[in-house]
């Protein structure tokens, strides 16, 4: 074994290891499982505005929306995110807060023809243009706990399985080959390449997950009404991605267990940044047949993303590996990579209805219908890789729902309003399912003072998920570690501010 100074990623492997990509089915879920945010008004109403319209954010969800347009109108949105977790791992909890600044939507709204019935003219056109934010990735995740089952380690020598880390695949991007550099796994079998890990139950470990960046979304629409009865739109989107993640691994030897290699810990670092551009076409359709009474339905195409991902990966040991020459092994061996790719997220349907009080009330419920089964990963030159990706994604992924409730009511120019969302488990999984709960309830203020508007949102979202860093079972099936539940709470604050003209 030798150092490694840099490790890139290499587009295959023989003797059966497979490709060696880092995108798998969960970077598929991250872009294609969005939660819209944009305008306060939109945000305090559950974002229950699908069948309500004359509201930028609707060019994103129901281009028909911009159809109620009446005049011209630009509105520029600022918020604060706070999020909190707290886990639970091995009886042990933790927690973990982060606060970010974000401008989640602005733009404009372009009325190019209006209707007047009394003139003999019934169709009105607009032309709408800005950016939506369609999910914000801030995230934290804190695990902490003595497994008293299974060492990290031990799954990774699973993974290695395969792999020639002496020789044919010295250069690999896999954390085994890291592993491997530094003696915390070493070949069990030669011929088959299977490996085993000295460390195993009654380490201290160590997870540390930290996410932040978002999905914004340009957009291009045009739309209009007939009669003031039916009301259409179309969206150019392109969204725009920019991820950062970045992670810590550590096992530690804090109980002075008797191990080889007078080993005390080991950490890995993690970080990787993805940016790339997508598009995707939305329509609209909403229809008043009287007026306190509104029906939508849109459908957004699957989007289709290009995308650039750095990764880079360092081992850190407290240890002394002594090879058969009186070597020693590396402490601190560093990985990473660059690879562009493609993929698909799932088509989308959306029905609404919004029913209105007179000219003080309204009452809005939409559903949201995505089946993440039609997910699709499209790395070049590798068809046995992506039917790989889409095998596990149809076995492990099912058609999930959302539903959006809001209202508002207005005494003079003062607008009142709440909401909420409720989002369905995406895993076809029972014990995932199980532990799973996402629920966002919203409030928030308006102020109309004729051609200005001021809006305040907030929106308090609530869930519950199991943090799986590593999975490891017996033959039989037995689980050696347990997941950590993760209790997480969201705070997005947004003030926007429109001008009419």
């Amino acid at each position: 074994m030798f150092k490694i100074k840099h490790l890139l990623i290499i587009v295959f492997a023989s003797l059966g290891a497979g490709s060696l990509f880092a995108q798998d089915d969960a970077d598929l879920l991250r872009y294609s499982m969005l939660d819209p945010v944009g305008t306060a008004r939109y945000n305090a109403m559950g974002g229950a505005f699908s069948a309500l319209g004359a509201n930028f954010t609707t060019l994103s969800t129901n281009p028909a929306g911009i159809g109620f347009y009446t005049r011209h109108e630009l509105s520029l949105s600022m918020g604060i995110v706070s999020q909190n977790s707290v886990s639970d791992y091995y009886e042990q909890k933790n927690s973990l807060e982060k606060v970010k600044f974000n401008i989640p939507q602005g733009g404009g709204v372009f009325c190019i023809k209006n209707a007047n019935p009394a003139a003999g003219k019934y169709w009105s056109l607009h032309l709408g243009v800005g950016a939506n934010r369609l999910k914000d990735f801030n995230n934290n995740i804190y695990t902490k706990g003595v497994n008293t089952q299974s060492s990290y380690m031990q799954d990774v020598a699973a993974q290695s399985a395969g792999y020639d880390f002496a020789r044919q695949h010295s250069d690999a991007a896999h954390i085994g080959n890291l592993a491997y550099q530094t003696g915390l796994i070493d070949y069990i079998d030669t011929l088959d390449y299977t490996y085993e890990s000295f460390l195993g139950k009654g380490l201290s470990q160590k997870h540390i997950l930290q996410e932040w960046g978002n999905i914004t979304e340009m957009t291009f629409s045009f739309g209009g009404n007939w009669s003031d009865k039916v009301f259409f739109g179309l969206t150019l989107g392109v969204p725009i991605v920019d991820y950062t993640q970045k992670s810590v691994i550590e096992e530690a030897n804090t109980a002075g267990l008797p191990l080889p290699h007078n080993f005390k810990s080991y950490e890995v670092r993690n970080r990787m940044d993805v940016s790339g551009t997508g598009v995707n076409l939305k329509l609209g359709l909403i229809y008043k047949p009287v007026h306190f009474f509104r029906v939508g339905v849109a459908f957004h195409t699957p989007t289709y993303y290009w995308l650039k991902e750095n990764a880079d990966m360092d081992m850190l040991t407290d240890m002394q590996y002594v090879w058969t020459n009186n070597d020693v092994l590396p402490n601190v061996v560093h990985g990473g990579y660059e690879d562009r790719y493609g993929l698909s997220t799932p088509l989308k349907g959306i029905f609404s209805t919004a029913f209105l009080i007179k000219n003080f009330g309204a009452i809005a419920v939409e559903g949201e219908i995505i089946d993440y089964r039609q997910m699709r990963m499209e790395v070049d030159d590798d068809i046995e890789y992506n039917s790989y990706i889409t095998d596990i994604v149809k076995n492990n992924y099912r058609l999930l729902g959302v539903l959006r409730v809001g209202t508002e009511w207005r005494v003079n120019f003062l607008s009142i309003r709440a909401g909420y969302i409720w989002q369905s488990c995406p895993y076809n999984n029972r014990i995932l399912e199980n532990n799973w709960s996402n629920h966002t309830v919203t409030a928030g203020l308006g102020v109309n003072a004729g051609r200005w508007t001021i809006d305040f949102g907030l929106r308090a979202k609530l869930s519950k998920s199991l943090d799986n860093f590593y999975y490891l079972v017996t033959e039989d099936g037995t689980p050696l570690v347990q997941p950590a539940k993760i209790a997480s709470s969201k705070f997005l604050y947004t003030l926007t501010v429109g001008c009419k003209f």
